[in-house]
């Protein structure tokens, strides 16, 4: 039996930096539903597309179920409106993290993936503004579910049923720079990797139970040695 090891990444303060994500769920809500909304009081670190569009109806006093009926159309609208704006601001990458990515995706025995809040076709939108789109097939998306633990679950059957009836997955490792990413790394049984590049300090992160933590991902080596060893 063969076994390969799973790194799944999450993508904002992970990999990348940028406002246009806010931007687009505002400016798509109008478009879509006809009324702006205030993201004040919107926390986008390690939540889901998903749970942002719950909070907001419920805020909004508008009846959940009829926003969350056809959900594929706001999140069609967003992806349009974040291309545009990252086209205007373009994302800054994590620093280290072109080059991580880059030397995982020509190690044969590892299979890279996403774990991420962002809806699908709004996450293949900011990898391919910083050029990483295509280091990644798939993973768990914020528009599949609110529950960031089910998309990790999600994200590693498909993996899982990717792979010949001979080849297994090994626990692996769930990069990302939130409490609910160690979570998430915790509910499918693998190792975290905490990143303090975004809203969380390296304590924070630590006290959640990540079994490593750097400040970003410049040392290439050390953390090769971590997720090979």
């Amino acid at each position: 039996m063969k076994t390969l090891t799973p790194i799944w990444f999450d993508i904002d303060g992970t990999l990348l930096h940028t406002r246009a994500g806010h931007d687009a769920f505002r400016d798509a809500w109008k478009d879509v539903y006809g009324w702006e909304v205030s993201m004040e009081s919107v926390v986008f670190a390690g939540n889901t597309d998903l749970r942002v569009m719950m909070q907001l109806s419920q805020e909004q006093g508008t009846d959940r179920d009829s926003v969350l009926e056809e959900p594929h159309v706001f999140f069609r609208r967003m992806a349009e409106v974040l291309d545009e704006g990252l086209t205007r601001n373009p994302p800054s990458v994590v620093p280290g993290a072109p080059e991580l990515v880059h030397r995982l995706v020509d190690m044969p025995d590892l299979l890279l993936g996403l774990l991420t809040g962002n809806a699908r076709d709004c996450a293949f939108i900011k990898l391919r503004h910083v050029e990483l789109h295509t280091a990644f097939e798939d993973g768990g998306f914020g528009d599949e579910h609110a529950d960031r633990n089910v998309l990790a679950q999600t994200a590693r059957k498909r993996m899982q049923a990717s792979l010949p009836s001979d080849t297994q997955l090994a626990p692996g490792w769930v990069i990302g720079d939130t409490p609910r990413d160690v979570q998430a790394a915790k509910q499918i049984g693998a190792h975290c990797l905490g990143v303090a590049s975004g809203a969380y300090t390296a304590e924070d992160l630590r006290a959640e139970g990540a079994d490593e933590v750097v400040t970003d991902l410049q040392d290439t080596e050390r953390i090769l040695m971590l997720l090979m060893g």
